[in-house]
């Protein structure tokens, strides 16, 4: 059995982690701070959206410039994060995923629904966890195309 210390320790990266998650899904709904958003991810992070026909973007300044077109173009959304579980917990690294069920209605009044799941490579800095690498494939097939947001 490992000791006291370990197994607090254990659980305060699981608490963490999961706040990591909600607050990158909290972030984006709220639509007010594209640097919050940000900050969830390290410096040459990636953000692969390849598995929703969107782009593969890398490192934080892009990330960012993605955010400001998304956020730009989108009157409201809201994303349920659900399910969520650490697959792999070791040392300073952690991969996680969860569950996504997200809504949302742009500017020009098209509307989208996403089931996926979300799939983070994460890392522990000086900051706390942060997120190295992002995928999000389908887990159910859209019904609309989800708009390219360039």
């Amino acid at each position: 059995m490992s000791s006291l210390e370990a197994r607090i320790q254990q659980v305060e990266d699981r608490l963490a982690l999961q706040d990591l998650i909600h607050s990158y899904c909290i972030h984006i709904d709220e639509a007010k701070n594209v640097d919050a958003i940000v900050d969830c991810f390290v410096e040459d992070a990636v953000l692969d959206l390849s598995g929703l026909g969107l782009p593969v973007i890398t490192g934080r300044n892009d990330i960012r410039g993605f955010f400001i077109s998304v956020l730009a173009a989108t009157e409201c959304n809201a994303h349920y994060s659900t399910n969520f579980r650490i697959n792999r917990l070791e040392g300073n690294e952690a991969d996680c995923q969860s569950y996504v069920y997200a809504v949302g209605v742009a500017k020009d009044g098209s509307d989208i629904l996403v089931h996926a799941k979300h799939q983070y490579h994460c890392v522990r800095t000086n900051k706390g966890w942060k997120i190295k690498h992002f995928f999000e494939p389908y887990l159910v097939p859209p019904t609309k195309d989800i708009p390219s947001f360039e």
